[in-house]
Protein backbone atom coordinates (compact mmCIF):
# COMPACT_ATOMS: atom_id res chain seq x y z
CA UNK A 1 0.00 0.00 0.00
CA UNK A 2 3.22 2.46 0.60
CA UNK A 3 3.46 1.85 -3.60
CA UNK A 4 1.34 4.81 -4.71
CA UNK A 5 3.38 6.40 -7.62
CA UNK A 6 1.97 6.87 -10.64
CA UNK A 7 1.81 8.05 -14.25
CA UNK A 8 -0.12 10.79 -16.21
CA UNK A 9 -0.61 8.14 -18.86
CA UNK A 10 -0.73 4.74 -19.79
CA UNK A 11 2.72 2.91 -18.97
CA UNK A 12 3.77 0.11 -21.53
CA UNK A 13 6.48 -2.03 -20.09
CA UNK A 14 8.09 -2.39 -16.94
CA UNK A 15 11.05 -4.35 -15.76
CA UNK A 16 13.68 -4.88 -13.05
CA UNK A 17 17.21 -4.20 -13.04
CA UNK A 18 19.57 -6.09 -11.03
CA UNK A 19 19.49 -3.20 -8.00
CA UNK A 20 15.91 -3.74 -7.96
CA UNK A 21 14.98 -0.39 -9.43
CA UNK A 22 12.06 -0.24 -11.76
CA UNK A 23 12.56 1.25 -15.30
CA UNK A 24 8.70 2.50 -16.33
CA UNK A 25 8.40 3.27 -19.78
CA UNK A 26 5.11 4.42 -21.62
CA UNK A 27 3.19 7.05 -23.24
CA UNK A 28 3.75 9.44 -20.20
CA UNK A 29 5.08 13.02 -19.82
CA UNK A 30 4.73 12.66 -15.40
CA UNK A 31 5.85 10.17 -13.58
CA UNK A 32 5.46 10.17 -9.88
CA UNK A 33 4.87 14.03 -9.71
CA UNK A 34 7.90 14.42 -11.67
CA UNK A 35 8.03 15.74 -15.24
CA UNK A 36 9.57 12.40 -17.36
CA UNK A 37 9.33 11.98 -21.29
CA UNK A 38 8.30 8.71 -21.61
CA UNK A 39 10.79 6.78 -19.88
CA UNK A 40 11.32 7.21 -15.80
CA UNK A 41 13.28 4.93 -13.31
CA UNK A 42 11.54 4.08 -9.75
CA UNK A 43 13.37 2.61 -6.60
CA UNK A 44 12.70 -0.51 -5.14
CA UNK A 45 10.16 1.09 -2.71
CA UNK A 46 8.02 3.08 -5.98
CA UNK A 47 10.02 6.57 -4.99
CA UNK A 48 11.39 8.34 -7.97
CA UNK A 49 15.26 8.04 -8.62
CA UNK A 50 15.62 11.34 -8.90
CA UNK A 51 19.02 10.70 -11.03
CA UNK A 52 17.40 8.98 -13.70
CA UNK A 53 16.12 11.79 -16.15
CA UNK A 54 17.15 10.75 -19.99
CA UNK A 55 13.66 10.51 -21.93
CA UNK A 56 12.37 10.08 -25.86
CA UNK A 57 10.41 12.60 -27.60
CA UNK A 58 8.06 9.84 -27.55
CA UNK A 59 6.28 7.16 -26.56
CA UNK A 60 8.46 4.18 -25.32
CA UNK A 61 6.55 0.83 -26.17
CA UNK A 62 9.05 -1.83 -24.37
CA UNK A 63 12.06 -1.84 -22.33
CA UNK A 64 14.75 -4.85 -21.46
CA UNK A 65 17.80 -5.01 -19.56
CA UNK A 66 21.21 -6.72 -20.99
CA UNK A 67 23.17 -8.70 -18.37
CA UNK A 68 25.71 -6.42 -18.72
CA UNK A 69 22.90 -3.77 -17.07
CA UNK A 70 22.42 -1.97 -20.22
CA UNK A 71 18.94 -1.20 -21.01
CA UNK A 72 17.17 -1.77 -24.35
CA UNK A 73 14.83 0.21 -25.83
CA UNK A 74 12.18 0.79 -28.30
CA UNK A 75 9.11 2.67 -29.55
CA UNK A 76 7.62 5.19 -31.63
CA UNK A 77 10.30 7.91 -30.95
CA UNK A 78 13.29 9.51 -32.84
CA UNK A 79 14.97 11.03 -30.34
CA UNK A 80 16.71 9.81 -27.15
CA UNK A 81 18.29 11.47 -24.81
CA UNK A 82 18.54 14.16 -26.53
CA UNK A 83 20.22 12.40 -29.58
CA UNK A 84 19.17 10.89 -33.06
CA UNK A 85 17.56 7.70 -32.66
CA UNK A 86 15.02 5.84 -34.74
CA UNK A 87 12.57 4.15 -32.75
CA UNK A 88 15.40 1.77 -30.91
CA UNK A 89 18.24 3.26 -28.95
CA UNK A 90 20.34 1.78 -25.44
CA UNK A 91 21.61 3.76 -22.38
CA UNK A 92 23.53 2.29 -19.68
CA UNK A 93 22.62 0.95 -16.52
CA UNK A 94 23.16 4.10 -14.83
CA UNK A 95 20.59 6.03 -17.53
CA UNK A 96 23.09 7.25 -19.53
CA UNK A 97 23.27 7.45 -23.47
CA UNK A 98 25.58 4.47 -25.07
CA UNK A 99 27.08 6.21 -27.53
CA UNK A 100 28.05 3.18 -29.34
CA UNK A 101 24.57 1.99 -29.97
CA UNK A 102 23.45 3.79 -33.45
CA UNK A 103 21.83 1.59 -35.15
CA UNK A 104 18.06 1.83 -35.95
CA UNK A 105 14.78 1.16 -37.81
CA UNK A 106 12.16 2.88 -39.86
CA UNK A 107 9.19 2.23 -38.25
CA UNK A 108 7.83 1.90 -35.16
CA UNK A 109 9.12 -0.88 -32.92
CA UNK A 110 6.85 -2.39 -30.41
CA UNK A 111 8.77 -5.10 -28.72
CA UNK A 112 12.19 -5.90 -27.63
CA UNK A 113 13.39 -9.06 -25.47
CA UNK A 114 17.11 -9.72 -25.19
CA UNK A 115 18.61 -13.59 -25.77
CA UNK A 116 20.70 -15.35 -23.23
CA UNK A 117 23.27 -14.83 -25.72
CA UNK A 118 23.11 -10.85 -25.05
CA UNK A 119 21.53 -10.45 -29.05
CA UNK A 120 18.26 -8.25 -29.12
CA UNK A 121 15.19 -8.94 -30.71
CA UNK A 122 13.23 -6.13 -32.15
CA UNK A 123 9.23 -6.69 -33.88
CA UNK A 124 7.28 -3.91 -34.94
CA UNK A 125 6.52 -2.04 -38.29
CA UNK A 126 10.07 -2.10 -39.23
CA UNK A 127 10.76 -3.31 -42.43
CA UNK A 128 14.40 -2.19 -42.33
CA UNK A 129 16.67 -2.52 -39.47
CA UNK A 130 20.29 -1.23 -39.43
CA UNK A 131 19.88 -0.15 -43.00
CA UNK A 132 18.82 -3.37 -44.28
CA UNK A 133 15.62 -5.28 -45.24
CA UNK A 134 13.78 -7.26 -42.45
CA UNK A 135 10.05 -8.03 -42.15
CA UNK A 136 8.54 -6.81 -38.84
CA UNK A 137 11.33 -8.41 -36.79
CA UNK A 138 15.00 -8.13 -36.50
CA UNK A 139 17.91 -9.07 -34.64
CA UNK A 140 21.22 -7.40 -33.21
CA UNK A 141 24.40 -8.68 -31.55
CA UNK A 142 24.73 -7.56 -28.18
CA UNK A 143 26.99 -4.84 -29.42
CA UNK A 144 24.61 -3.32 -31.48
CA UNK A 145 25.21 -4.65 -34.96
CA UNK A 146 23.22 -5.99 -36.98
CA UNK A 147 22.69 -9.67 -36.87
CA UNK A 148 23.12 -10.91 -40.59
CA UNK A 149 22.17 -14.58 -39.60
CA UNK A 150 18.55 -13.84 -38.47
CA UNK A 151 16.39 -12.95 -41.98
CA UNK A 152 13.36 -14.95 -40.93
CA UNK A 153 10.56 -12.39 -40.57
CA UNK A 154 6.79 -12.03 -40.70
CA UNK A 155 4.17 -10.59 -43.04
CA UNK A 156 2.58 -8.00 -40.43
CA UNK A 157 3.01 -5.93 -37.58
CA UNK A 158 4.74 -7.53 -34.48
CA UNK A 159 3.32 -6.57 -30.99
CA UNK A 160 5.00 -8.98 -28.50
CA UNK A 161 7.53 -11.55 -28.59
CA UNK A 162 9.40 -13.78 -25.88
CA UNK A 163 12.62 -15.49 -25.48
CA UNK A 164 12.18 -19.34 -23.94
CA UNK A 165 14.42 -20.94 -21.53
CA UNK A 166 15.42 -23.64 -24.84
CA UNK A 167 16.40 -20.40 -26.63
CA UNK A 168 13.15 -20.44 -29.14
CA UNK A 169 11.49 -17.45 -29.91
CA UNK A 170 7.67 -16.69 -29.72
CA UNK A 171 6.06 -13.63 -31.31
CA UNK A 172 2.33 -12.17 -31.63
CA UNK A 173 0.91 -9.55 -33.95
Amino acid sequence: SSFTNGASSPVYSLTMQSDGKILVAGAFTNLAGQARSYLGRLNADGSLDGSFTNGANNEVYSVAVQSDGKIVLCGWFTNLAGQAHNYVGRLNADGSLDGSFTNGANGNVYTVAVQADGRILFGGQLTTLAGQPRNYIGRLNADGSLDNSFTNGANGDVYCSAVQADGKIIIGG
